[in-house]
Formats: structure tokens, sequence, C-alpha cells
């Protein structure tokens, strides 16, 4: 005859299975996923650069000439440092950079050196630049004493700035913020900012403005 388990022994037993239940049950429960972090607002992907940039994405980067790959961490900063918070607004300033830059072959103007970074901006325009943004001053110990307008490219480009001085041009240069807060969709609206802001010569509006408008169409 079997002997009987007393009562206590029971409930022991019982305790201890239900815990090795409960136990297993949440081991086996899925872990909860880490939250995917968002691009910044207004940042663009490799894909709508590509096509705005129509086939014309360099190959390999080499001297002043960077992919569009390599190139777009710095055009996203820029547009996020630089507050360019409409489409039109990010679409002037990569179309005016391609447009100017040869589609990232260039960051000095062929003839003149003092001229460049990746929107070809002359010297006097890169001194506004620095002129107005704290945060590049400090690229020069001492300024503004000791900042050489000719060679001012140079040090933007060894500082990795020199995707920065067009985004800022693009919505904040001299004359720019009124028309760069109606840039849109519209040819004319780019017309206006380009005449107004850039004023890189009436012969050369046909052709940005064409560059403006795949840009447009490529990116949101």
């Amino acid at each position: 005859m079997l002997k009987r388990i007393p009562f206590s022994v029971l409930v022991v037993l019982i305790t201890l299975a239900v815990t090795l239940l409960f136990s297993n049950s949440v081991d086996a429960a899925p872990k909860p996923k880490a939250p995917k972090s968002k691009a910044p607002s207004g940042a663009i992907n490799l894909g709508e650069l590509t096509k705005a940039f129509a086939g014309h994405c360099p190959k390999k980067t080499a001297g002043d000439v960077i992919t569009c790959k390599d190139a777009l961490p710095y055009i996203n900063a820029a547009i996020q440092k630089y507050k360019l918070k409409t489409r039109g607004q990010r679409a002037a300033y990569i179309a005016n950079m391609a447009y100017e830059g040869g589609y990232l072959q260039y960051n000095h103007n062929l003839v003149n050196r003092s001229q460049g970074t990746r929107s070809i901006m002359p010297a006097v325009s890169l001194r506004t630049f620095v002129n107005a943004n704290k945060s590049v001053q400090k690229f020069w110990p001492g300024f503004p004493k000791n900042v050489n307008d000719n060679t001012i490219v140079d040090i933007l480009i060894k500082r990795r700035a020199d995707f920065e001085p067009g985004a800022w041009w693009t919505v904040a240069g001299p004359g720019c913020a009124q028309v760069a807060a109606r840039l849109s969709k519209s040819q004319t609206s780019f017309t206006a900012w380009e005449k107004t802001c850039i004023n890189g010569g009436p012969e050369t509006v046909a052709a940005r403005a064409a560059i403006y408008k795949t840009v447009y169409a490529a990116i949101h």
C-alpha cells in the first residue's frame, strides 16, 4: 500500500511546479525590439540624391571628386545645421551645388583657387559665411585677426566644412531669406531666388532652373 504524501509536502510541490511554469513562460516571451532611430527631419536618402543627379554621380572619391554616397552625410548634416526646412530650399541648395561644382566633381574654381567649396563660392562670399557663423570661426584661432580671405576655401575643405557655405547661403545669405521662403515647385520661385540670392548671370538661369526641376522632383 502506497504511503500518503503529507499535505505540507504536496503544497510545496505544487508551488514549485507553478513557479517553474511561470518562469518558463517569462523566459519564452519575446524581447521588445529597440526603437529604430529616425532620420533627421529633411534628410534625403541615397536613392533621392542619385535620382536628383540624373546619372551624374561620380563613381569614385578621389581628390576634389566625391561620390554621392560619400557626400550624402555631409549634405544632410548641412541641411540640418542650417535649417533648410522646405523641399524647395533643399532642392535649391542641391541644384546650385550640382551646377556650380559639376555634380561633386570640383571643390575649387579651376581658374581662381580662392573660389570654391562644394557650391564654388567666391572668397568674399565665403568670408561673409565665416563672419556669420561662430561654429566655423573656431577654425581660425584668434578670429578675426588671422583670416586670409584667399585661403578660407582651403581651411573649410580641410576641416570638412565644404558643404556648409552653400547650405547657409541658400536661406541666410544677403537678400536670400525672403525668396528662399517662397521656393516651391514653381520655376518662377526658383528664378526669383537665383537672381536675388545667387546671381550667376542671366545666361545660366535656364540651365540652373532645369537642374532645380529635376532635383525638386527627386527629393521630398
